[in-house]
């Protein structure tokens, strides 16, 4: 290394610590002028925005605007925020011009429950529920049908908590199973929960209903639908069948359509 390059990494070093020594002696004085949010989720939809985590940093701090920026324990603060429960994780820092900057990932739901007593809520990847959005509906997976629960928008988890019933615990099983595949998430709009808690499954293509019947062996059912669709079904028609039964073991029994 030069004397010239020498004189400049040095130069670099002492103002790094100028800047950093700076902002430990007046950063406890320094004004908090704007809270900033910034969002990313695994997909392009989002469930939340700014104003719904700027209400639990207002709450918190009522006078932020205005207030010396150190009154913000950061830490405190991010456990508050990933409390909501379509929040993944946060980070809360700040910026040396008096901006308090959130950095959060939403949750990605992948079917939305439509039960017949309360409110709608989602289901994350992970089995976490997620309550419904103001600012707009994810295009995922719908269930419904013989499905009572009802959701209080708390930070509860699937396989976690015991007050999930088990046509939740099931539900999320299969629209787990089907979002995993790009095929037969493309392919399947609803889950249907019948009176004799037999599940169907109601495709976006084609008339046919899908009959899964009870839980058992869901995954193999999943895995023979998928092979019927591939190699039968796009060869005869997605109109041939009214019935595609998967509810008896390692047979799929269908029923023609009269059209």
């Amino acid at each position: 290394m030069n004397r010239k390059s020498k004189i400049i990494s040095i130069s670099g070093i002492v103002l790094i610590i100028l800047i950093i020594g700076a902002y430990i002696i007046f950063s406890d004085k320094t004004i908090c002028k704007a809270v900033e949010v910034e969002i990313s989720a695994d997909e392009k939809e989002c469930i939340i925005d700014e104003s719904d985590i700027k209400k639990i940093i207002f709450k918190e701090y009522k006078n932020l605007l205005g207030s010396p920026i150190s009154i913000v324990n950061l830490s405190s603060l991010e456990k508050k925020i990933e409390s909501h429960p379509s929040v993944k994780n946060a980070e809360v820092f700040k910026k040396i011009n008096g901006i308090l900057v959130v950095k959060l990932k939403q949750k990605v739901p992948i079917v939305r429950i439509m039960p017949t007593t309360g409110k709608n809520f989602y289901i994350d990847k992970e089995g976490s529920l997620m309550p419904v959005s103001k600012i707009g509906s994810a295009r995922v997976l719908v269930a419904n049908g013989n499905i009572n629960f009802k959701y209080k928008n708390n930070r509860i988890t699937v396989g976690k908590d015991t007050t999930i019933t088990k046509h939740i615990q099931e539900i999320y099983k299969i629209a787990k199973v089907l979002s995993e595949d790009e095929f037969l998430k493309a392919q399947t709009e609803q889950i249907y929960i019948k009176q004799n808690n037999e599940y169907e499954l109601i495709p976006k293509v084609g008339n046919h209903i899908v009959l899964l019947g009870d839980i058992y062996n869901y995954e193999n059912k999943i895995k023979y639908l998928k092979h019927f669709y591939i190699n039968i079904l796009k060869k005869e028609g997605w109109r041939k069948y009214k019935y595609i039964n998967l509810k008896y073991k390692n047979q799929i029994v269908c029923t023609k359509s009269n059209k």
